[in-house]
């Protein structure tokens, strides 16, 4: 009866041409950096690798692991991003609304307070684990029907008594308010090989999660009662729609710290290039668009302040602060 009433999902025409500008946006965040390097210098590092050559340890070692982090982060919350404004009806929330970053950072203050500096698998394991508490925390907050305004609210009750949590235990514990001054910020400098292989999984699964549930989103999106009438279960499409939301963000924020702006930034982009194509299309061009504005900002903050960098988080916070503001104008011009 769905696809009677959704549009069949096909692949944008934009997305070969995404894709395309990613790659090219990824060999440049490998080539450079507070040294830059040559197009033959990373053949060799990634074809044939000598392993005493210097230039080819930082390629291989430090930035192919950031690129591929800022790749999978970029994705991931975009996604999530899309996910939660579908779900909300507001084209101006990003995953944070769901409770998840504020979930993590009360579990990274937590395992600072108790087991002291943690390295960063330990600081990994926490915000994942506090994001994933903080999702099914919501989910029940938001009740049985969840819906457009429960959800949102409910984060929002969960994320201001996180943080107040969070504020009391920095304010009484000065090496806990060092340490997690460094992680909040967000940042792709401790991106490593194994931090990614345990983590981009569970972003991968949460995106293919996404795309699975896009059109019982859509169709959530007429309405609960609508929805009802053609066969679905909005508590069950709501709960697994958080829990790709959960997955993708909690992933972000694991790998590089709480992230902002992606979330919010690349669907507004990938609904522009979509042109009123249904919300899996959109996802899928939201994906490349947020890989590749991720990566931008990263070859900025490394590249711009060298020999030292800006962190990851500052970068897009300076770049999404004024579009953010653009795109409020933008929708009260409309509403006007």
């Amino acid at each position: 009866m769905l696809s009677s009433v959704l549009p069949q999902r096909s692949v944008p025409p934009a997305l070969p041409l995404l894709c395309a500008g990613v790659a090219v946006v990824f060999v440049a965040a490998l080539c450079l950096g507070a040294q830059d390097y040559g197009p033959g210098l990373l053949w060799q590092a990634l074809v044939a690798r000598d392993p005493k050559d210097l230039a080819q340890a930082v390629v291989v070692e430090m930035r192919l692991p950031r690129a591929l982090a800022a790749l999978m982060i970029g994705a991931a919350l975009a996604v999530s991003g899309l996910m939660m404004q579908a779900l909300t009806r507001n084209p101006l929330v990003d995953p944070g609304l769901t409770g998840v970053n504020a979930g993590a950072a009360l579990a990274v203050v937590a395992g600072l307070w108790f087991l002291g500096p943690m390295g960063s698998a330990a600081t990994a394991a926490f915000a994942l684990s506090g994001a994933a508490a903080a999702a099914v925390l919501v989910r029940l907050l938001a009740g049985s029907g969840g819906g457009t305004l429960r959800l949102p609210l409910a984060g929002a009750a969960f994320a201001s008594l996180c943080l107040s949590v969070v504020s009391f235990v920095v304010l009484m514990n000065p090496e806990a308010r060092n340490l997690y001054r460094f992680w909040m910020v967000g940042s792709l400098a401790l991106a490593d090989t194994g931090r990614l292989a345990a983590l981009a999984p569970l972003g991968l699964a949460g995106i293919c999660l996404g795309l699975a549930v896009s059109r019982q989103v859509e169709s959530l999106m007429l309405g609960e009662d609508l929805g009802a009438a053609l066969g679905l279960h909005p508590g069950r499409v709501l709960s697994l729609a958080l829990a790709a939301i959960a997955m993708t963000a909690g992933a972000a924020v694991a790998i590089a710290g709480p992230v902002g702006f992606i979330g919010l930034i690349a669907p507004h982009l990938a609904r522009r290039l979509a042109s009123g194509a249904g919300l899996g299309a959109t996802m899928l061009l939201a994906c490349p668009l947020g890989a590749g504005l991720t990566l931008l900002a990263d070859i900025a903050g490394r590249w711009l302040m060298r020999p030292a960098e800006l962190p990851l988080g500052i970068v897009l916070a300076m770049i999404g602060a004024p579009v953010f503001m653009l795109l409020i104008r933008s929708i009260l011009r409309k509403e006007d």
